[in-house]
């Protein structure tokens, strides 16, 4: 019986000792690198490429052919656009509001919520409250506007 015994421990050890080979092993593999926050994922979108609109709605209907050429280039803080009309200036500043990037303020105090940023498709949100007319042609409308971009 005191053999049977000897051998269960052996067993015992030998077992506890592979498990923590195994694990010490499995240490080495895992990234030390942290994970990015969402503000540096969704930054990295935003800038990763100039984007093109291809649809705007206002108050929920379809206002693409006002601003059917416009485009924003995003840096790390400022922004670029053309064709942005008054919604959208040529050039500004931006921040986001919260770590979890969700939604970002222009250097002229505009919040403008972050609805979709993946690598092909953008989708940006805000509330204009002006209506501006040049030279015969509307330049903005007010009311929540909806812009969608692609690359």
């Amino acid at each position: 019986m005191k053999a049977l015994k000897s051998t269960e421990s052996r067993l015992f050890f030998s077992i506890i000792a592979v498990v923590a080979i195994a694990l010490l092993a499995n240490c080495g593999n895992s990234s030390d690198a942290p994970l990015p926050s969402k503000q540096e994922e969704v930054k990295a979108v935003l800038t990763a490429s100039p984007w093109k609109v291809n649809t705007v709605s206002v108050d929920g209907v379809d206002k693409t052919v006002t601003y059917k050429d416009l485009g924003i280039t995003f840096t790390g803080t400022s922004f670029t656009s053309v064709n942005g009309a008054a919604i959208w200036p040529a050039s500004g500043t931006w921040t986001f509001t919260s770590s979890t990037a969700t939604a970002f303020t222009r250097d002229d105090g505009l919040v403008v919520t972050i609805q979709e940023a993946t690598s092909t498709s953008l989708k940006l949100g805000l509330t204009w409250n002006k209506n501006t007319l040049k030279t015969g042609r509307t330049e903005s409308i007010s009311g929540a506007h909806v812009f969608s971009f692609s690359k």
